[in-house]
């Protein structure tokens, strides 16, 4: 398999000045610093190892902004021709995070809505023994009424801060 050889970066004067201000930056991201640093040592010619030893980072970052970079050099001439006050957005733009899925919802929104209706009950209503819910009587109730399998107290109580719900203090809330 032949070896593919590093993406050429070349820069406008504009672009430079602003990668320049990123890498040098006193209130510029660490993240983008590191980038903006390799793009403007890859436009000096530096080969990916070069950077990679110079800058004390994995090779695998250099490679990756780097490519970035370069898949993103059509755009930015243009840009800079029919909008240049926009270049300075576009190049945060490249160098900023790709946004990342993350994982699947581990609860579902009927899952987390039963709960907190569980949690507007009066426990006593129900024939529970105490007064008031607490984020561990809600998650022991939750699972033995079979709204969830397993969850932590902890989840509980996350689903009720996020909803800037408490546990009631009486039975209003269970009325209506």
């Amino acid at each position: 398999m032949p070896w593919k050889s590093a993406s050429k970066i070349e820069l406008s004067e504009k672009q430079e000045s602003i990668l320049k201000e990123k890498a040098k930056g006193s209130h510029t991201p660490m993240h983008q610093k590191i980038r903006a640093e390799i793009i403007l040592k890859s436009s000096e010619g530096k080969s990916n190892n070069a950077i990679e030893k110079e800058m004390k980072i994995h090779s695998s970052a250099v490679k990756k902004w780097r490519d970035r970079y370069s898949e993103e050099y059509e755009e930015l001439q243009r840009i800079e021709k029919e909008s240049p006050h926009k270049m300075r957005s576009a190049i945060e733009e490249i160098l900023s995070d790709a946004p990342r899925a993350g994982g699947p919802a581990t609860y579902t929104d009927e899952q987390v809505a039963a709960i907190i209706a569980l949690a507007c009950e009066d426990p006593m209503k129900i024939g529970l023994p105490f007064s008031h819910w607490s984020a561990g009587t809600l998650q022991i109730e939750a699972i033995k009424l079979g709204i969830a399998e397993s969850i932590s107290v902890r989840q509980v109580g996350r689903f009720l801060k996020r909803e800037r719900f408490t546990t009631s203090q009486g039975t209003k809330l269970a009325e209506s």
